[in-house]
């Protein structure tokens, strides 16, 4: 069912063929290529492409003295679920907004156009955070995206079938913040919608003020963020990968090469996520992540 329904949605160019890295997500293997000038870092997650996982976003924002509490849950159903679950943290709407107590932004164009009350935006944060979605789906019963509901919507979503597959690749040129990415989606069953892949970074262990009422003072200055959301590699929206009807056993391979990843950016802490979705429901089919470097 259409989410917005409820809540008003690279110096070198190189095509990346077999990897034989994989990433275990705690303990990544990674194979080191050099290049007159440039090492790359390549990384796959071969290993564990296998299985069904589940997208969480988490609407946050620096001025929600509710959120930490949010993140907690997020990070206690990560460790349930391990690789099965991936978090996705976004900063936007009124409680991501900048002042002289919280001077840096953590948004960004995607997370903005994600979570905007017009044209495809789903709104999210407009009902007041801490709220989110799990696989951008209204599982039966639940009408809310509230943190409450989501140990049972996440418990749900381990049912959801398993539609595609994605084998990710990435190449990482560390000298020059170049990222080079190849995804392989093999759908499992016949599906009957467009289905679009999104692509995007994601940064773990950002340090930066953090209101949270369940601290005393309230202004936490070195609050450590998880998981936020960076930028998008493939657009806000990303970009359609099969046009109905797709039949069962249907593989395509899409290249995002050439991708400058932002100085600004901690590399050592950041992971390549991937999801394909539905383009007319937007429920999320399948979501991987790998890290782009040691």
């Amino acid at each position: 069912m259409n989410m917005r329904t409820y809540i008003s949605s690279i110096v070198l160019g190189i095509i990346l063929a077999g990897f034989y890295s994989c990433d275990k997500v705690k303990n990544p293997t990674i194979v080191s290529q050099t290049a007159v000038g440039t090492t790359f870092d390549s990384i796959n997650n071969f290993a564990i492409s296998g299985y069904r996982k589940t997208l969480l976003e988490d609407y946050t924002g620096h001025k929600c003295g509710n959120c930490p509490t949010a993140a907690i849950l997020a990070a206690s159903l990560s460790a349930q679920y391990q690789s099965s679950l991936v978090v996705i943290a976004i900063h936007a709407g009124f409680f991501a907004k900048t002042d002289s107590q919280f001077p840096i932004s953590y948004t960004c164009a995607a997370g903005q156009a994600w979570d905007g009350t017009t044209g495809s935006g789903f709104g999210v944060s407009g009902i007041g955070n801490p709220n989110g979605m799990v696989n951008r789906k209204i599982y039966p019963g639940f009408t809310l995206v509230h943190k409450d509901t989501w140990a049972t919507t996440v418990g749900l979503a381990q049912s959801d079938p398993f539609v595609v597959k994605i084998d990710l690749s990435s190449a990482y040129d560390k000298t020059a913040h170049a990222l080079n990415v190849s995804t392989k989606l093999t759908f499992l069953q016949a599906y009957p919608n467009n289905v679009k892949l999104q692509l995007v970074l994601t940064e773990d262990s950002i340090i930066g003020a953090q209101l949270d009422y369940s601290k005393n003072p309230d202004h936490v200055d070195d609050y450590e963020f998880e998981h936020m959301l960076r930028t998008a590699i493939n657009g806000s929206w990303g970009e359609v990968a099969k046009t109905a009807p797709i039949a069962a056993l249907t593989s395509t391979t899409m290249a995002n090469n050439n991708f400058s990843v932002d100085t600004k950016f901690n590399d050592r802490h950041l992971s390549l996520v991937a999801f394909v979705y539905d383009e007319t429901t937007r429920e999320v089919l399948q979501v991987e992540k790998i890290k782009i470097r040691k």
